[in-house]
């Protein structure tokens, strides 16, 4: 009966350790799937901002059309190289800014660098691993020749 409870106790603390094996592994993939969907979450919040910031810029330049679209009389309604001079200036124009808000984010989304670590002169570094050089050249040169002749 002893042995069998035994047995029986083994079973159950081999069933617990399984488990709590289990756990360990499930809380392991539980944050590589939580960083994961972090990292996707983060590309989708930098693809909105990139549009936000594209759409500044064209509703920036749009202003332009928007004054040429009113009806008010002028001399330049009736050329037509002024259409394309204004249409060309918006489209230039809201690209510059675009590109510019673009290279504005991914600067400020960089990670920073990891500090600097001060090193040692080359000279001094060089100097000391001579003088090593020249004791350990000298102690086993002494060493040996000692011992050469105690024993003759």
């Amino acid at each position: 009966m002893e042995l069998l409870l035994e047995n029986y106790y083994r079973l159950a603390d081999d069933l617990s350790n399984a488990t709590r094996e289990l756990r360990v592994l499930i809380d392991d993939s539980q944050s590589i799937i939580f960083i994961n969907l972090d990292s996707h979450r983060n590309v989708m919040m930098r693809l909105n901002l990139q549009l936000t910031m594209g759409t500044f810029s064209l509703s920036l330049f749009g202003l332009m059309g928007v004054a040429f679209g009113m009806n008010l009389e002028s001399s330049l309604e009736e050329d037509h190289r002024v259409f394309w001079l204004i249409t060309g200036i918006m489209f230039m124009g809201s690209g510059l800014i675009w590109r510019r808000l673009l290279s504005f984010l991914g600067r400020q989304l960089e990670a920073p660098l990891p500090p600097v670590m001060a090193s040692l002169p080359k000279k001094s570094l060089q100097t000391d691993r001579r003088m090593e050089m020249k004791h350990s050249i000298r102690l086993d040169g002494l060493g040996s020749g000692r011992s050469i002749l105690t024993n003759r």
